[in-house]
């Protein structure tokens, strides 16, 4: 086994607070576990550059992102176009290090890596212009619409370009569509660790509801959540919380008689998580596997999901699926009922999403 590698991260995954972030951050956890030497290349862009990250990485380089008109006009994805650092480049060929690039974000060397005969790996976080074509769909002005729409032409046509590199999908329905299109797509599902486990605690029974509230989906989520409350009485108090919500939705949270907690902390988030009575995962839209089910299932509380959030069956079988077109309250009332103990789902979930998993593929790919 070759004890180097390198891993091109879109963004700095740290503090792994939002689901891209964190799967980089599990993943590269799981390498430096399995004996690895791993040297993190990170795009930074607001995150800042002075982060302790000797639990996951044993060097750390930064490269500015290039997010001006010529990105934006070009005909690459702006996601990759603008992540084009040459230092990058020569900082990957100094070595013959495999190397993981993480989502369609970091490719734009990709081509050039493979004329230098390097292993080279992508990791998909989901199906990128499937993403963009959502957003799109729900972008509240024309030039959002315009283009969230462009961008997912050209990731579409740009995925050509990973035609020879393995693709490491997050659950198998992105791994069966890329199979079906040729390319050599491997199911490769996040990495837990034990550290991931929160210890619940009791206390006032609530349910709790967490996300990035600035996006869409999130909103989306809320908007249903407050209409099941208008047609069908919600008893149980519910907590969303999240990264910044507009003035309007947390009016609207709180005209429910809900509460909002607006851009939790790490500690604050995870004391949420132990002390609920049970977790809301809802959302419309399928795209790989939703890192908060796993965590919300690592708490030990019972977890409401709706089936677009699950991505892999091996999930579907912890959680306690609501079909929208039956009543929200009815569901947290039977669910409170069956579920009365905690339940530690560490050692049934690592089957899945342990390292061994992340290993075998490893060693598929010849990294």
């Amino acid at each position: 086994m070759n004890n180097k590698i390198h891993i091109v991260s879109f963004d700095v995954p740290f503090p792994p607070d939002y689901g891209g972030v964190l799967d980089v951050y599990l993943r590269a956890k799981g390498l430096k576990k399995l004996g690895y030497s791993v040297i993190l290349h990170c795009y930074e862009y607001g995150r800042g550059r002075h982060h302790d990250f000797s639990e996951i990485a044993d060097e750390v380089y930064y490269y500015d992102r290039k997010n001006g008109l010529k990105s934006v006009l070009s005909n690459l994805p702006f996601i990759v176009k603008s992540r084009n650092s040459e230092a990058l480049l020569d900082r990957l060929l100094e070595d013959d290090s495999p190397i993981l690039l993480e989502g369609q974000h970091s490719t734009f060397w990709v081509q050039e890596l493979l004329k230098n005969k390097r292993k080279v790996a992508v990791r998909m976080h989901n199906i990128e212009w499937q993403y963009y074509r959502d957003l799109a769909s729900n972008a509240k002005t024309t030039s959002e619409r315009l283009f969230f729409s462009m961008e997912a032409r050209k990731l579409r046509k740009h995925e050509n370009q990973l035609k020879k590199v393995p693709l490491l999908c997050i659950s198998e329905s992105d791994r069966e569509y890329y199979s079906n299109l040729g390319y050599q797509a491997i199911y490769l599902p996040v990495t837990i660790h034990s550290d991931l486990v929160l210890e619940p605690l009791e206390g006032e029974q609530f349910a709790l509801f967490h996300g990035n509230l600035s996006v869409a989906e999130n909103q989306e989520a809320i908007e249903v959540l407050i209409r099941e409350n208008r047609a069908h009485k919600i008893d149980l108090p519910l907590v969303i919380a999240g990264k910044n919500p507009s003035a309007i939705l947390v009016k609207k949270i709180e005209a429910q008689g809900w509460k909002c907690i607006p851009n939790p902390s790490d500690a604050e988030l995870n004391d949420l998580m132990r002390s609920c009575s049970l977790h809301l995962v809802i959302g419309f839209k399928s795209s790989g596997i939703k890192l908060k089910v796993i965590r919300a299932l690592l708490t030990g509380k019972p977890c409401i999901a709706t089936k677009e959030m699950i991505g892999t069956p091996a999930l579907e079988t912890h959680c306690e699926i609501w079909d929208p077109v039956l009543p929200l309250a009815d569901k947290l009332k039977s669910v409170l009922a069956e579920n009365s103990v905690s339940e530690n789902r560490l050692e049934e979930l690592e089957d899945e999403f342990g390292v061994e998993r992340l290993k075998i593929v490893l060693e598929e790919i010849g990294f």
